[in-house]
């Protein structure tokens, strides 16, 4: 289930792209005439990780500040915030727990204009946005997710492009199914030679690429059952670069243009301190004793992160495998968590 759902990934990416603008176009509107000073989004797990993502490039195009909400102010505390002049960005699989739901509430009676990216129609989530937004990655039955938060991550990126009017973030949308599909040339087995035998990771990003490690961190613990720390390559230089080693392998994703520099100077400190190091890249140079991982280009590099993600899914897989796991059925894991 796992690799094929992730199989499935380019060609919802497709369907997304032709019906999405349609289902904008109202919501697109209304943040024209809002004008907000702020995005907050509400989330959990892997659709955090997309909301995140999606906040980085709401703040490249838009100039706007992301700030995540944490459910337990609305679902613990009973709290209310100040959102006037906000938009709500709520993102989730199921749109069943309670605490998201309760918090779109809570966002909705303070102010904030709520949408809602959300795969399962008719959810508790969804009847309390003021727009609910069907990403449309059909049934997910593997418990680690791969469509949810690939088409979470794009229905987000849609929805900031069109009200930033950013075309050639558009055009990269609507050619990423033929770049993930490209994926399926990627030789990763450097990946099984360095990984497999190791308890503990590094994935490492900087700026808009941060969230994307984050959920790779979340899918080497999940699938293959690595405990993965994700990394700012800034902040691993204050006080995280103290655990590397030989036995610690460092996942780099290459960095774009602005953050190129901050990420080989991570390298640097993490080959000095004898960790192994697979770089995720579509054209770098081994450097730093890097074992590269060649990814097809994304056509924007805002988008790069999330080809490398998806030409790693079968790595993941492949791995749990050999450490004895099934990557359809990690342990003690559900597909729907229903917190409060």
């Amino acid at each position: 289930m796992f690799e094929s759902e992730a199989a499935e990934i380019p060609a919802l990416l497709a369907r997304q792209a032709e019906r999405l603008p349609q289902q904008l176009e109202e919501p697109v509107a209304r943040l024209d005439r809002l004008a907000p000073a702020l995005i907050a989004t509400i989330a959990r797990g892997s659709s955090d990780n997309a909301a995140a993502f999606a906040g980085y490039v709401a703040a490249l195009s838009l100039r706007l500040p992301t700030a995540s909400l944490p459910p337990s102010i609305a679902s613990v505390y009973g709290r209310t915030l100040r959102l006037e002049r906000a938009v709500a960005l709520a993102i989730s699989q199921s749109g069943a727990s309670v605490d998201l739901a309760l918090t779109a509430r809570a966002a909705r009676t303070g102010g904030a204009l709520t949408l809602g990216l959300i795969n399962e129609p008719d959810s508790a989530l969804g009847r309390e946005v003021d727009f609910e937004i069907q990403i449309g990655a059909g049934a997910e039955r593997a418990v680690a997710a791969t469509k949810t938060f690939m088409l979470s991550v794009t229905a987000a990126l849609h929805l900031v492009a069109m009200w930033s009017r950013d075309e050639p973030l558009r055009a990269a949308l609507a050619e990423l199914p033929g770049a993930l599909d490209r994926c399926r040339n990627v030789d990763w087995l450097c990946a099984m030679r360095t990984l497999d035998g190791c308890e503990h990771a590094f994935v490492v990003a900087r700026g808009a690429a941060l969230p994307v490690a984050a959920e790779l961190a979340l899918k080497l613990e999940e699938v293959p059952g690595l405990l993965a720390n994700a990394q700012s390559a800034a902040e691993l230089l204050h006080g995280p670069i103290a655990m590397a080693s030989r036995d610690m392998p460092a996942i780099v994703l290459a960095g774009d243009r602005h953050s190129r520099e901050s990420v080989r100077g991570a390298m640097a400190r993490l080959h000095a301190a004898g960790a192994p190091i697979l770089l995720l890249s579509p054209g770098c140079e081994p450097e730093y004793g890097a074992e590269v991982i060649r990814v097809p280009e994304a056509g924007h590099e805002l988008l790069q992160p999330l080809v490398s993600l998806y030409a790693l899914y079968p790595a993941l897989a492949q791995l749990a495998r050999q450490r004895g796991r099934d990557p359809d059925r990690p342990p003690h894991l559900e597909k729907s968590i229903r917190t409060r």
